[in-house]
């Protein structure tokens, strides 16, 4: 690499990247999150926050922290689907890359660096961080790349009858300290962080917003790899899912989010475009997901409730017996929130778009 690679950022340069920030799953750690991207994000860099449905008192924290910092903050009053979020956030990109950030990330210092200057020195069109769970932040290994097929160039070539997707998440569990982690290819990488070359969507077009809650990565990895670009992962970027555990569980305001863009309805709309459009009817890895629409309803809201009931948490029947009829409730209410979304769509489809600064003053 050449000395002009290695000289410093600084805020009077040209920023190379912008941050997307967009909803995940839920708001009650998005402050959290956007400020470690303020602490440990070195300038110069471009962002745009999608706020989309997060409790005023949380909208209004991220407001200020978006206006003392000089980014773009674009509120609406109602949920997106996270692919939605992501072409939104998109359009206002001028930069040469795009980092799609899921708003319960945490980043650690140098991860913005360390993504584009691998985008820089290899040419791939995605580059993936390492991504880890749990706590102490950075220690657990989430996702150190991904892989949707044994072999992903062979994936492309069979007849689509024999095609077999894997959705493997490598080294997940390991700890940072002790795995061996390179720089190489990788076949995809979720969009709790992930870089975008801005003109591969001139390529391989914008993300698939009928993917409503899953497989929305394995997508976009699998159109990159078919049309001849490719997928890099960079260790020396790291940053942190905060996904819903008893460390930080979800607040009672994140519910109705989490309701929504984990509902069986969803997920199910999701996986089967999914399989059509990649032809892969005769996989059984459907029959398996398809049969495990309700998990997070119960691990993620149904779960916590039912330990919280007096004397039902202390019975193993009684705790299961609540779990389940919970489950059921909550599977219900997110018919009614699917129902609900897709009337403010609707209306939102007939309104004109508005650039980040009308929406900031909004």
């Amino acid at each position: 690499m050449t000395d002009e690679k290695r000289q410093e950022p600084n805020e009077t340069a040209f920023p190379l990247a912008t941050i997307v920030v967009t909803p995940r799953e839920r708001f009650g750690v998005a402050v959290e999150s956007l400020l470690s991207v303020v602490e440990d994000t070195r300038k110069p860099y471009d962002l745009v926050y999608i706020d989309a449905g997060s409790p005023n008192t949380i909208a209004a924290q991220l407001r200020h922290i978006c206006e003392a910092n000089g980014f773009h903050y674009v509120r609406l009053d109602y949920y997106l689907s996270p692919n939605a979020a992501r072409n939104m956030g998109q359009g206002f990109v001028v930069t040469p890359y795009t980092v799609f950030l899921d708003n319960d990330v945490v980043v650690s210092a140098g991860w913005l660096d360390a993504l584009v200057a691998c985008a820089q020195e290899t040419g791939a069109e995605v580059v993936a961080p390492l991504t880890c769970q749990r706590l102490p932040l950075h220690a657990e290994i989430h996702q150190a790349g991904g892989e949707f097929a044994s072999d992903h160039r062979a994936f492309f070539e069979i007849a689509p009858e024999a095609r077999r997707i894997t959705d493997i998440h490598v080294k997940q569990g390991q700890k940072v300290a002790e795995a061996q982690l390179e720089r190489g290819e990788t076949q995809c990488c979720e969009f709790h962080c992930a870089l975008v070359r801005r003109d591969a969507f001139e390529r391989f077009g914008e993300l698939d917003e009928s993917l409503l809650a899953t497989k929305e990565h394995i997508d976009f990895c699998m159109k990159v790899w078919s049309g001849g670009g490719r997928v890099m992962f960079e260790p020396a970027a790291i940053v942190t899912y905060l996904f819903p555990s008893r460390d930080r569980p979800l607040n009672r305001d994140d519910w109705a989010f989490f309701a929504l863009r984990w509902s069986p309805t969803w997920q199910r709309v999701s996986l089967e475009h999914f399989q059509k459009k990649w032809s892969l009817h005769q996989d059984p890895y459907f029959a398996k997901r398809f049969g495990m629409l309700e998990w997070r309803l119960s691990e993620a809201i149904a779960k916590p409730i039912a330990n919280k009931l007096p004397l039902v948490a202390r019975s193993y029947r009684l705790k299961t017996a609540a779990v389940r009829l919970l489950t059921f409730v909550l599977h219900r209410w997110s018919d009614r929130l699917v129902a609900r979304h897709d009337g403010f769509a609707k209306r939102a489809d007939r309104a004109e778009p508005r650039s980040p600064v009308e929406a900031i003053s909004a």
